[in-house]
């Protein structure tokens, strides 16, 4: 991870931590996806379910209208979201 990176993941954790934000947008979002039968079966995946919910980056995603309507009218966007997840995962797997 770069110290960039890092620095702007730390922005990001304190600013949320400060700013309530509502989990309304993400929980609209995801209502909209879970129409998709792709995204309904990694919802619905236990694995993948707490990385949608928790993981920093996969929130930040999906918390943009605009990456929404991305995901559900572009092919090669779906799967790289999808790449993105299970990476997630398996890092925070490695964790433990």
């Amino acid at each position: 991870m770069l110290i960039s990176d890092f620095i702007v993941e730390l922005l990001s954790s304190l600013l949320q931590s400060i700013i309530p934000t509502s989990k309304s947008k993400l929980e609209k979002n995801i209502d909209h996806l879970m129409g998709e039968e792709w995204f309904s079966q990694l919802n619905n995946d236990y694995r993948y379910n707490y990385i949608i919910w928790h993981n920093k980056k996969v929130k930040r995603f999906l918390s943009k209208p605009e990456n929404v309507k991305i995901l559900k009218s572009n092919e090669d966007e779906k799967e790289k979201f999808i790449r993105l997840v299970i990476q997630e995962h398996e890092k925070f797997v490695k964790l433990y």
